[in-house]
């Protein structure tokens, strides 16, 4: 049974009355509390039962993927507390757990600003070739990445809330000397956080089950083939749902 509301609610969420419809067992009740109690899925505040990203993963048949998951208790906090969101099957159904994988986040958001630049500054300084970015706002460089930017010259291809675009002077005007194109989402369609310098390194995260940006708490990894993948989300925000400035 427990399979089966997986997969149901991978496809869409509902409340308890329409589950009962389809899924025709008096236990029914115990079985989504103990769903809940796994990190497979919640009760949003209308009341309806949707999969967390922990569940998405396991009704994808990605069973490997989500015991290595569960075993470590700092990733299984991170993906019980996310949603899938928009994220196509197909892609969702290539990812990978890799042995490099880390949180890195505060709660406090200039912490956790500080701690993340810190974290890139200290791993790639400066970006040669290429940079994408998927980002909830504007983050502006130092005189010192800017100078970094215009001398080396990497492809910088930014996504970003229209509401953020529009009111950032910075933008605007950097992306007349740099090597930088940015195009603008509705936020309900970027779906991933990231960044990825020069496919060496990345940081992402997904929307969290209040359905906030979730970039509270990112994943860094050095791992060719998941810095592909997250690349490869990047892309599909880029080509589906991004407009050009």
């Amino acid at each position: 049974m427990k399979e089966d509301i997986l997969k149901i609610l991978s496809k869409k969420e509902m409340r308890v009355g329409e589950l009962k419809e389809k899924v025709k067992d008096e236990k029914l009740n115990v079985v989504l509390e103990e769903l809940k109690d796994s990190g497979l899925i919640f009760v949003k505040k209308d009341q309806n039962y949707s999969i967390t990203l922990l569940g998405k993963i396991l009704a994808l048949g990605l069973k490997d993927i989500y015991k290595t998951i569960v075993d470590k208790k700092d990733m299984f906090d991170f993906f019980r507390t996310r949603i899938p969101s928009i994220i196509p099957d197909e892609l969702l159904s290539k990812f990978r757990f890799c042995e490099d994988f880390e949180i890195v986040g505060k709660p406090d958001l200039t912490d956790r600003k500080k701690e993340i630049m810190g974290k890139v500054l200290g791993t790639q300084p400066y970006a040669e070739k290429e940079i994408y970015v998927s980002a909830p706002d504007v983050y502006k460089p130092t005189a010192m990445h800017i100078m970094a930017a215009l001398k080396k010259r990497p492809k910088m291809s930014f996504i970003l809330p229209e509401k953020e675009y529009k009111e950032s002077n910075f933008i605007k005007v950097i992306q007349k000397f740099a090597n930088w194109e940015t195009r603008t989402i509705d936020p309900k369609n970027q779906y991933m956080g990231l960044l990825d310098i020069d496919n060496k390194f990345c940081f992402f995260g997904f929307h969290t089950i209040e359905n906030k940006p979730g970039w509270d708490a990112l994943i860094s990894t050095k791992d060719k083939e998941c810095i592909e993948w997250v690349k490869e989300n990047f892309e599909y925000m880029w080509d589906k749902f991004a407009r050009k400035t």
